[in-house]
């Protein structure tokens, strides 16, 4: 059980059954005590100990924001949108206090919206997790609205702050835009919950582009943590607080980021897509791949990562990142394996085939898929599990460093926290930015020179890490 749920990667567990089993055996005198002081010191001077410890302490101080205090403080909110991630915001608003406002077309995709967030209460209440109490507090903290509801102008003008979570079509969020600012009052932040669209572009449409900003939650909503601020160059200090506060008291930890396409997350991960897609032409079979990333200590593989999102999102953030500002960093794969894989039908868990098969919590590999993916090999090089492990890892964490490097995050614990919580970057590791410190940044320097070497520039590390390659630098200090 232990070897399941830590993959051999955190020594803590194994070191306490070591105390355990020393205690059963000599069970009198102090030895025990002296044994468990010993190990408990041996742990604390681990790298494993120090990139925990720093993620917590990224976590704390991500708590705090330079923006100064609301002058008017959040009570109320609406989301636009009751799709998975609207009706996830509108769960997690309500389960903390805030008076929510659920909006979407029809009763219909109200009625999906709200099944969705009580069938959640409602597993935490027979978990003994939520009290009847709470949930029915909770259910009533919600109204909701439809676009023919009479009530609507009276209800949006109350809201201090709406959160827009419709779909990725930057006419149709110009429209929302438009109409919630008719009748919103001046204070009301509007917040995009865009994973993909430039801040500024959305901006474009509002009177009040001061009070316009970016907040992208992750799928799901009420279990991922992590939640990205994206302010565009117009945006006010009050907007930036407000988003920052909500989401803080949402239960996630915020990291602002800079307006650029794919924000943090997604941009790191584009370069990490595309070369998933460079290995299955270069043979890697599917599950080689999956399984050589889980062993890296990543929660979950890219394979089935992409299956989990849905192959349909995948192929979407990255063709847009291939087609946006990253250059050469998007090359050397092919996207359209994935495009190819939408067009079959082939969306991942979701319509129940994708690279994989699945039947209930039964998982097989999707034999057809695996015939399409061969038709794209050019070359069986045979890899590794640590050739995968490198390719994959490198242009993962050089995008990190690039973002850093262009001031997309503000600093090393940022982009820590971002890609542990955000994309399962394993937290033994302590993200990115530890990683290179304690692996080096000379050595991982060398590496990608030596893969740019045999597969092309997309490798080239970026300024920033030669820079700290150079002098020795660490990001951590």
């Amino acid at each position: 059980m232990v070897d399941k749920n830590t993959g051999g990667k955190y020594p803590a567990p194994y070191a306490i059954l070591d105390c355990v089993r020393f205690g059963l055996k000599n069970p009198s005198g102090d030895d025990k005590f002296k044994h468990e002081r010993e190990s408990f010191a041996k742990l604390a001077d681990t790298n494993e100990s120090a990139a925990l410890i720093g993620i917590f302490d990224g976590m704390t101080s991500l708590k705090k924001h330079p923006y100064g205090e609301q002058t008017h403080p959040v009570k109320n909110v609406g989301v636009i949108g009751a799709g998975l991630m609207g009706a996830g915001i509108a769960q997690i608003s309500a389960e903390k206090g805030y008076e929510v406002v659920l909006k979407d077309r029809d009763n219909a995709s109200i009625g999906r919206g709200i099944e969705y967030a009580t069938d959640n209460w409602k597993k935490k209440v027979n978990r003994k997790r939520m009290t009847p109490y709470k949930y029915n507090t909770n259910v009533s903290n919600i109204t909701t609205l439809t676009d023919t509801s009479s009530s609507a102008s009276r209800h949006l003008a109350s809201l201090d702050l709406i959160i827009e979570a419709v779909f990725e079509d930057l006419a149709l969020k110009h429209s929302i835009v438009r109409d919630i600012e008719s009748s919103t009052q001046d204070h009301c932040v509007f917040a995009t919950n865009t994973s993909a669209i430039p801040i500024a572009r959305i901006a474009e449409a509002s009177s009040r582009p001061e009070n316009l900003i970016g907040m992208h939650y992750f799928s799901p909503v009420p279990n991922m943590p992590l939640l990205e601020v994206i302010p565009h160059e117009g945006t006010g200090d009050r907007a930036k607080a407000v988003a920052c506060e909500v989401g803080t008291k949402q239960g996630k930890t915020v990291v602002v980021v800079k307006d650029v396409p794919g924000f943090y997350v997604n941009r790191c991960l584009g370069p990490y897509l595309v070369e998933v897609t460079a290995l299955i032409r270069d043979g890697a079979s599917l599950q080689l791949i999956d399984k050589a990333m889980k062993n890296f200590g990543m929660p979950v593989g890219p394979i089935t990562l992409a299956d989990e999102v849905g192959l349909d999102v995948t192929s979407h953030v990255a063709t847009f990142l291939s087609n946006a500002d990253l250059g050469v960093r998007m090359a050397g794969g092919d996207v359209n394996i994935l495009s190819g894989m939408t067009k079959e039908g082939w969306l991942g868990r979701k319509s129940g085939r994708g690279f994989y098969k699945y039947d209930g919590k039964k998982k097989t590999i999707n034999n057809e898929a695996a015939d399409y993916v061969k038709s794209f090999v050019n070359n069986d090089l045979n890899l590794t599990e640590e050739d995968i492990q490198n390719r994959i890892v490198s242009r993962f964490v050089n995008e990190a460093a690039k973002c850093l490097e262009d001031e997309i995050i503000s600093n090393p614990v940022a982009g820590d926290i971002g890609l542990v919580f955000g994309s399962g970057f394993p937290p033994f590791l302590g993200g990115p930015f530890r990683y290179l410190d304690s692996h080096g940044a000379d050595k991982f320097v060398g590496m990608m020179n030596g893969i740019a070497d045999h597969f092309g520039p997309q490798f080239e590390p970026c300024q920033l890490l030669k820079d700290h390659a150079i002098s020795g630098k660490k990001f951590h200090v």
